[in-house]
């Protein structure tokens, strides 16, 4: 594993890396049958790491930190991967062991899907000292709970040297665990479901609210077609309006997709910010702020902007099949915002 350079990575990602099966079915089967299949695609999956690949795409400097087999199906996800200029250069690829892989049934007319998982066998990834390093030089740690040890380690760090704390709050995926990982994130963004059951309310606005004043510096709830909810560092509400699509094919990638394009504007936002400090500091002398300083600053309309960014992506990229392959270029995603 080589050492990465100082500020060549802008996020940097920990989670569950997956091949993931989609089959497109006219209805979930609800006993013994035989279906034919409407159509069928394979994709690169895992929250952390579509999030990774969807930021990836649309600039973002990012690296993936898990473990995975050395098998066929592992291939596939580092190849997959590189496609979106995600760093892989942290993934420990162990001999002998199966990758994980999905398995995802998609209703034809309404695009809901169920998934079926096989975890990977893979040994969970150490904490190492590039780890370290990386979470040191990037302005953003993006996490969703999966490989909690190695997780908390990270953490620690990003606390230490003021590196954002991005986190993924999906529905189905609250535990009493999960209640101290997110009052320590900085970037708390989570589904309906995962912020009903942290806050106790499921009046979105409010739990956006609770979310904020419980320690994080953005704070966002998520609820597909009905648009998201954010409170800003200042303490300041907006509400993203949703970009409303005739249809939906599939609606797995949303999620993901959303996170992963609001980052990639943000990282962009920081890039800006760091670069102005570094003007005045060269004028006045002063050490350069980290990260999560830096966000503090940030302006209300670019935090917007990276906001509906964000949701036009989310939406477009329910029009196709899978997590990455239906993403948007960004001209599409342009004309949709207008």
């Amino acid at each position: 594993m080589s050492t990465f350079p100082q500020k060549h990575i802008d996020i940097v990602g920990i989670g569950a890396s997956t091949l993931d099966r989609f089959i497109v079915v006219d209805h979930y089967p609800t006993g013994r049958e035989v279906q034919q299949v409407v159509s069928s695609t394979t994709d690169g999956g895992g929250p952390v790491a579509t999030a990774l690949a969807v930021a990836g795409k649309y600039g973002a400097r990012t690296a993936m930190i898990d473990s995975i087999g050395d098998d066929m199906v592992g291939r596939h996800i580092l190849d997959d991967f590189e496609k979106y200029n995600v760093n892989t250069e942290a993934v420990q690829v162990e001999s002998g062991a199966n990758s994980g892989v999905a398995t995802i049934l998609v209703k034809q007319r309404t695009g809901e899907r169920a998934v079926f998982f096989e975890r990977s066998t893979a040994t969970e990834p150490e904490f190492l000292d590039t780890h370290k390093q990386l979470i040191e030089s990037a302005y953003i740690l993006h996490i969703n709970g999966r490989h909690r040890q190695l997780m908390r380690s990270a953490m620690a760090v990003a606390k230490e040297v003021g590196t954002i704390i991005s986190l993924d709050g999906g529905a189905q995926r609250y535990d009493e665990d999960m209640k101290p990982i997110t009052e320590d994130s900085h970037i708390v963004i989570v589904a309906r479901d995962y912020a009903e059951k942290y806050t106790g309310t499921t009046n979105l606005e409010e739990a956006c609210r609770i979310i904020y004043e419980r320690g994080a510096l953005i704070a966002g709830v998520t609820d597909g077609a009905n648009g998201s909810y954010f409170v800003w560092p200042d303490g300041t509400a907006y509400r993203c309006k949703p970009f409303p699509q005739e249809s939906v094919v599939d609606t797995t990638g949303a999620g993901d997709s959303f996170h992963g394009a609001f980052l990639a504007k943000l990282s962009n936002i920081l890039h800006s910010e760091s670069a102005k400090v570094s003007s005045t500091n060269t004028v006045q002398g002063d050490s350069s702020l980290c990260a999560v300083e830096l966000i503090k600053g940030c302006a209300h309309s670019d935090l917007e902007q990276a906001a509906i960014f964000a949701s036009a992506v989310a939406a477009l990229n329910t029009q196709g099949i899978g997590g990455r392959s239906p993403l948007p270029t960004l001209k599409s995603v342009q004309e949709l915002i207008g």
